[in-house]
């Protein structure tokens, strides 16, 4: 064999020696990316579902808007007085063990009149043993009568009350999230005003 090819041949299993190793390395490089690519998208899916799923107040009220918006319905706006309302009809639901609007001789508009919320329009929604706000919201939305209220053009104004605890009932006892939505429009001034006249003048008489 002469000098040029064995220059030439010694040249050829330098580089076939080298490419393997170069090829592993890009492999390996790509599966790094890819790992780390799908690790970025699992984290952002995972706290976004653990932020959107949970049973919360927020959460139900987006889910709500969410459905109303999308119909060209104006959002709702979150209300401390109903959402006290809301949370005083759960947690008396929990304690009392009822799940019913009318319930002890109570109506769901004697738990928004105590927040002294005067309202002209009102209306409730109940749910339990739900996990997610999107699963509870979507049931109301295939309830005829739940939907109503989600949808009404008129309501202005929501709340919402979340308590967890434990309720008995005929299929056992068990710890539950009690949810109470309220909704409502408060009266226009002009009609508050007619309405303190009346009464000053039923207390004359």
């Amino acid at each position: 064999m002469n000098k040029n090819k064995k220059q030439n041949l010694n040249q050829k299993t330098k580089i076939d020696a080298v490419r393997p190793v170069y090829r592993i390395h890009k492999h390996h490089l790509a599966l790094k990316l890819i790992e780390l690519a799908l690790f970025v998208a699992l984290f952002i899916i995972s706290a976004s579902a653990a932020s959107a799923s949970s049973i919360s107040r927020d959460n139900i009220e987006s889910q709500i808007n969410k459905e109303r918006t999308s119909r060209g319905i104006a959002p709702l706006k979150d209300n401390p007085q109903l959402d006290q309302a809301a949370l005083t009809k759960s947690a008396d639901m929990i304690s009392r063990k009822y799940f019913e609007h009318y319930a002890y001789g109570l109506t769901p508009w004697d738990f928004i009149k105590r927040q002294n919320y005067d309202y002209l329009y009102a209306g409730e929604n109940l749910a339990m043993d739900f996990d997610t706000s999107e699963g509870m919201v979507s049931a109301w939305m295939n309830s005829e009568t739940h939907r109503k209220n989600i949808l009404n053009p008129d309501f202005t104004d929501m709340g919402v009350g979340v308590v967890r605890g434990e309720y008995t009932d005929s299929k056992g006892t068990r710890e539950t999230q009690m949810v109470t939505n309220m909704f409502a429009a408060p009266k226009p001034a002009i009609i508050r005003v007619f309405d303190n006249i009346v009464e000053k003048i039923k207390s004359v008489f």
